[in-house]
């Protein structure tokens, strides 16, 4: 339609200066046409010359806190960009974020736009096409340029700080101890006066020397509690009226712990009943030091599940390091939770149940066995 309009425009102007029996007409149709001619170089050199890049293919962020978008913007035209308009498309990820401002640019230049992103859901989400309008000089035409390039965005679950007391574990960790039997002499900490009891290997022959009486080490006590996070998101386990709000709870528990126990230097691990969608299958990832980010990005991407299967849980703890940290997060299924505990124990284990409102007999039985609940806010923590 455009086109047919400039190509009118064109037609009528070259009547005009060719028939035209006035000078002054002849001269002014003549004048517009060289304007409608630069125009369309313009437009056309232009977008050839401009390029949109973003600076991360892949962002990774958490729910309900900022983070924010660039975007680089290349000139590499001889000419400078007058009245472009950038935007960029966030779409349900942050309805509020809207990137959409005017551009001028130098020739030659390269111009980064940043924009503020706040995440409301957890999920992975895609950005873009960033587009970018080009106007002519007279702001009668414009081209739009889009960028086909687009950002993954993967929203972690909301994480917050949960303690991560250990009281036993491997020796010879990164965790300190006040616990003597749990020492670990490479960590040198401090001399003092020789104590009746104390072993010749602790002696500090040369400060004994040195002071005219015996003098010996004291190491720092360490220790590494792995951590195993049990997460069940099987539907059938839910109360069906706050089953999306109390799987967020549970799914974003789940993160915290693997988090607080990650930033110790502890192996982590995350078994889920949960669906991981691109995979089809339950999340499967043993305990390591370094799989925090894996256990994130699974966790921002889980689903619930509709089977009720509990034997991944079981096998798990089959192959469960020694003293290691089992967190069961989720509803309180009575009679797999109890042989959860059984199996951790065996392995030397701690065996910790968290749980939203659990049922007051419930909590009863896990007491008498010996279980340890911690009962979980549905409320934002803090």
């Amino acid at each position: 339609m455009r086109g047919r309009k400039r190509l009118g425009q064109v037609i009528l102007l070259l009547s005009v200066f060719l028939f035209a029996p006035v000078v002054v007409l002849r001269f002014f149709a003549l004048f517009w046409l060289l304007l409608l001619g630069i125009n369309q170089f313009y437009i056309t050199y232009m977008s050839r010359h401009i390029r949109i890049r973003r600076k991360d293919p892949v962002l990774r962020a958490y729910k309900n806190q900022s983070t924010h978008i660039e975007l680089e913007i290349i000139n590499t035209a001889r000419l400078p960009l007058y009245n472009g308009i950038l935007s960029d498309t966030t779409g349900s990820l942050d309805p509020n974020s809207l990137c959409r401002l005017r551009l001028d640019m130098r020739r030659r230049s390269r111009r980064t736009i940043s924009y503020p992103l706040r995440p409301r859901e957890r999920g992975q989400w895609t950005l873009g096409p960033a587009k970018l309008t080009i106007r002519d000089v007279l702001g009668l035409e414009e081209v739009l340029y889009e960028q086909e390039d687009t950002t993954t965005v993967i929203v972690y679950p909301e994480i917050f700080p949960l303690p991560y007391r250990a009281y036993d574990g491997y020796p010879l960790g990164t965790i300190k101890t006040n616990h003597i039997l749990h020492e670990d002499p490479s960590r040198y900490r401090a001399l003092r006066e020789y104590q009746q009891g104390d072993e010749l290997r602790r002696i500090n022959w040369k400060a004994s020397a040195h002071s005219g009486s015996l003098i010996t080490n004291v190491y720092e006590s360490s220790i590494d509690v792995p951590l195993l996070v049990l997460l069940n998101l099987s539907i059938p386990a839910f109360p069906l009226k706050a089953q999306y709000i109390y799987a967020e709870r549970y799914i974003e528990y789940g993160a915290s712990l693997v988090s607080s126990a990650s930033l110790l230097d502890q192996s982590v691990g995350c078994i889920s009943t949960g669906i991981i969608a691109e995979a089809g299958s339950p999340l499967r990832i043993e305990p390591g030091r370094e799989h925090r980010l894996s256990i994130l990005d699974s966790l921002a991407r889980i689903t619930l599940s509709e089977k009720a299967d509990y034997s991944l849980f079981i096998e798990a703890l089959q192959r469960l390091p020694y003293r290691s940290r089992v967190c069961y997060v989720g509803p309180a299924v009575m009679d797999m939770i109890t042989e959860l505990f059984i199996l951790t124990r065996l392995k030397g284990g701690e065996f910790i149940l968290y749980c939203i409102t659990p049922k007051q007999e419930d909590l009863e039985a896990l007491h008498q066995k010996g279980i340890p609940v911690i009962e979980m806010e549905t409320e934002k923590h803090g």
